[in-house]
Order: C-alpha cells, then sequence, then structure tokens
C-alpha cells in the first residue's frame, strides 16, 4: 500500500468515526428518551404513535424526490456558489410544489372516504400533512450539507431537533398526557423550529431556480426516487399491513418495540457508514482502490454486525424485560428474529454508496423491486398466523434475496464477495440453531470459533485494519 493511499484510507477512517461519534452520543440520549416514551405509553397508544411515526418517515422522503442523495452526489462537483444555488434551489422549489398538490389531494380523499384513513391519521390530519413536508425539507437540506462536506455539523442539528422534542414529550406524558399526540406534536415543534433556522443558514442557496434542470442529474433523482419509495415502502408495509390485517394497534406497538434496540444499532452504528463512504468513492484517488475497499468492508462489516446480531439474540429476554417491562413479553421473539437482520444490513451497507459512485443507481432499482415483492408475499402470508413476528422473518427473507441478487451483480469481486457471504450466512445459521436447541447463550461463542477456523476474519486483517487507524 503506497503513502498516498494510507493516507486516503486513513483520511476515511477518522472521517467515518468523528461522524460515528457524533451520531452516537445523540443516539444513546434518543435511546434513553425512546425507552420512557414506550414504557410510558403501553402497547396500544404507542402503536398508534408508531404507525404515525413510522409514515411520515415513509412519505416524507419520498417527498423529497430523490434529491437527498442526488445534491450529495454533484454538489462537490460544482465550483461555483450560483451553480450550487441552483441545484438546490431547484430541489427546494419542487418539494414544495409536490407537497402542496400531495397534501391538497390528501386532504380531499380524507373528506370523501374517511374509512380508508386510520383514526389515528384522520385525529392530526393538518398536522400530518405539514410534518411530511417539513421531514422532506430536512432530507433536501441534508443532502446539501452533505454536498459542501458539513455531514458532522447537520449530525449535531438533527440530534438536538430529535432528543429536544422527545424530552419535551416526556415531561408532558410525565404530567398526564398519555397520549400518541403527545409525542408527534412536541417532535412537530422542534422540528419546525430547526427547519426555519436550517433554511436560513443556507439561504445564500435560495435563489430563483432555472426551469431546466440538467439532465444527468434530472436522470440521476429520478432513478433514486423510485429506488427510494422502493425502499421506504419496504420498511413501512410491515407496519401497514399488521395494522391492515390484524387490526389491533398493540401488535404494531409490540412489533415496534422489538425492533427498536437493532433499528437504533442501524441508525447508529450501520447506516452513517454509507455517507462519507459515497464522498471517498466518488473521489478521483480512489478510482483504482475502490472495489479492494468495498471486498475488505463487507467482509469485515459482515463479520462484526454478526457477533453483534447474536449477542442481542442471545439476551432478547433479559433486554425487554429489564428495559420495556412485562406488558412487552410478546416482543421478545420479535427482537430476537429482528437481531439477525443487523448481520445482512451491516454486510451490504457499503454496496449503495458503491453504485451510486459508479453510476449505477438502476443495479440497486432492481434488487429493491425484487425485494419489496418478496416481503410483501412474505408478510402477507406470515403476519395472520404469526402477528407480531411475522413481519421480522419476513423483512429477513427479503435481505437475504435482496443481498445474494447485489452480489451476482457486482461488476468486480463478484465470486469472492459471494463465497464470504455464503460463508458468513452458514455460520450465522449454525450458531443460531446451537441457540434455539442448545442454549442461546452458546451463539456468540460458536459464532467466533467458526468465524476464526474458516479464516473469514484473519489476524492480518485485523493489523491492516490497525495500521490504517494509526496512520
Amino acid at each position: 500500500m503506497n503513502n498516498t493511499t494510507s493516507k486516503l484510507y486513513s483520511s476515511i477512517f477518522m472521517s467515518t468515526g468523528k461522524y460515528m461519534v457524533i451520531k452516537n452520543i445523540f443516539m444513546v440520549v434518543t435511546a434513553a428518551l425512546g425507552i420512557l416514551i414506550v414504557r410510558y405509553l403501553g402497547p396500544y397508544e404507542y402503536g398508534k404513535y408508531s404507525l404515525v411515526w413510522q409514515l411520515i418517515g415513509t412519505i416524507g422522503p419520498i417527498l423529497s424526490l430523490g434529491w437527498l442523495t442526488t445534491l450529495s452526489r454533484f454538489i462537490p462537483e460544482k465550483n461555483t456558489t450560483e451553480e450550487k444555488a441552483n441545484i438546490f434551489s431547484q430541489s427546494l422549489f419542487s418539494v414544495m410544489f409536490v407537497g402542496l398538490i400531495a397534501g391538497t389531494g390528501f386532504l380531499l380523499v380524507s373528506s370523501l372516504f374517511p374509512n380508508i384513513i386510520p383514526i389515528e391519521i384522520r385525529e392530526i390530519k393538518i398536522y400530518f400533512i405539514i410534518f411530511i413536508v417539513i421531514t422532506a425539507l430536512f432530507n433536501i437540506s441534508e443532502g446539501m450539507y452533505r454536498g459542501l462536506g458539513k455531514f458532522n455539523r447537520f449530525s449535531i442539528i438533527d440530534g438536538l431537533r430529535s432528543n429536544f422534542g422527545s424530552i419535551l414529550a416526556i415531561v408532558l406524558v410525565i404530567y398526564g398526557f398519555r397520549t400518541f399526540k403527545t409525542i408527534v406534536f412536541s417532535n412537530f415543534a422542534f422540528s419546525a423550529i430547526f427547519i426555519t433556522a436550517i433554511l436560513i443558514f443556507l439561504k445564500d442557496y435560495i435563489r430563483k431556480p432555472s426551469i431546466k434542470v440538467d439532465p444527468l442529474i434530472a436522470k440521476f433523482s429520478l432513478t433514486l426516487f423510485v429506488g427510494q419509495i422502493l425502499f421506504l415502502l419496504m420498511t413501512s408495509i410491515d407496519f401497514v399491513l399488521l395494522r391492515a390485517l390484524l387490526k389491533d394497534p398493540s401488535q404494531i406497538g409490540f412489533y415496534n418495540a422489538g425492533i427498536k434496540i437493532p433499528n437504533l444499532i442501524q441508525t447508529a452504528l450501520i447506516t452513517p457508514l454509507s455517507i462519507p463512504f459515497l464522498y471517498y468513492f466518488s473521489h478521483p484517488d480512489v478510482l483504482q482502490t475502490r472495489e479492494k475497499m468495498l471486498e475488505t468492508g463487507t467482509r469485515l462489516l459482515g463479520v462484526i454486525f454478526g457477533c453483534v446480531a447474536l449477542l442481542i439474540f442471545s439476551f432478547s429476554k433479559e433486554a425487554i424485560l429489564l428495559l420495556l417491562g412485562k406488558n412487552y413479553i410478546e416482543s421478545i421473539q420479535v427482537l430476537r428474529f429482528s437481531a439477525l437482520s443487523l448481520f445482512i444490513i451491516g454486510y451490504v451497507t457499503l454496496f449503495a454508496p458503491y453504485f451510486t459512485s459508479i453510476n449505477k443507481p438502476g443495479r440497486l432499482l432492481l434488487t429493491q423491486c425484487v425485494t419489496f415483492t418478496s416481503i410483501l408475499l412474505s408478510n402477507l402470508l406470515l403476519i395472520p398466523v404469526l402477528k407480531s413476528v411475522g413481519p421480522t422473518i419476513g423483512g429477513l427473507i427479503g435481505l437475504f434475496i435482496q443481498t445474494i441478487i447485489l452480489l451476482l451483480i457486482l461488476p468486480y469481486n463478484r465470486k469472492q464477495c459471494l463465497y464470504t457471504f455464503t460463508l458468513l450466512s452458514f455460520t450465522l445459521a449454525v450458531s443460531v440453531a446451537t441457540g434455539f436447541f442448545i442454549s442461546y447463550y452458546l451463539t456468540v461463542p460458536v459464532y467466533l470459533i467458526l468465524v476464526y477456523t474458516t479464516k473469514t476474519l484473519t489476524i492480518n486483517d485485523i493489523k491492516t485494519l490497525k495500521g490504517l487507524l494509526v496512520k
């Protein structure tokens, strides 16, 4: 490894490390606040809140029309403030326009056909619409911050917004306002304040935009928009089907409580990795080494998050009873199965920035189409039988299929990556079987022994990683 490459790798680790430290500081607070909210509301009200929050978190990013990643991708290439301002303004005004049309349409539909809208949505429909638009504006603002190389700064802003909203909600809940509306309104208030401040900060990039959008940017954004719809539908179809098929908000409460810990770990430790790696995979100095970075990175992340997944799998019962209480005992099996998804998500997390950096987002779209279909069919079959556990197993099936397809369409290192994933999957399966048939507490030791004996992760890999971090 030459000196230039070593410095570049070290820069990636340092930047990623700083970003993740900032995110995790806020995530620790968010996790603590989230546990209090779950305990105070109870399964029924928490189920209502989970559905509303999931829909806002799904529709808002869809409304951002794919601009988040588009801004992250193209803003660094623009040399003048005028060029950057034009792209950001195009994103801002297009989102506002589509939001106005969609919001009006929703109000019309909810007035004409109220029974097709869940009652928890109907009760707050005006706030619901505005909150979705605010969420979309947060998304494009985050894309702009990333494009300007200020992703750490935005992490601080977003962390403060989220935690302030949760703190206010908990105070109100303690004083007797124990409904899902309390949590939604508290977060709405701080989101409105923070997005106003963000747009004021970005005022130099808000101009009258050109009507004509660069064809390359338009095609890129449209592809990501379609892919984002599929991805977000995959992450929310479980909530929608649980509500539609079982008619019981408590099942959503059990489900969301069970997936909370894996989701927090994913948000804190996995999702942040894709942000700086998109920046570095797109950097000219990495063109000759990014495939090697992808192969090594996926292998290391697969091993690490396989271990994390099994650790949670082993202590799911203790975690639920200690953190959430006996009211959420039905969430134990949900947590066990959802924890296993961390292995797959960790393994594939670098694929999205890699395919985006080589201008092949269409390949991601292909895998998302297949994944969404498999998750939808699995959930339709499993939810009526397994209730809140059904979506976790359906999600695992979809993620596994998605990963196999991604590996098969890799342009380089296909065989090596496919072999590594197959080996790790077998290792994880043996460990899980040990847990179910012998003892949950043996899963991690069995996994580590198998990883060592199969040489999936060697001492040299660890030394190389340590050398990069030291440099």
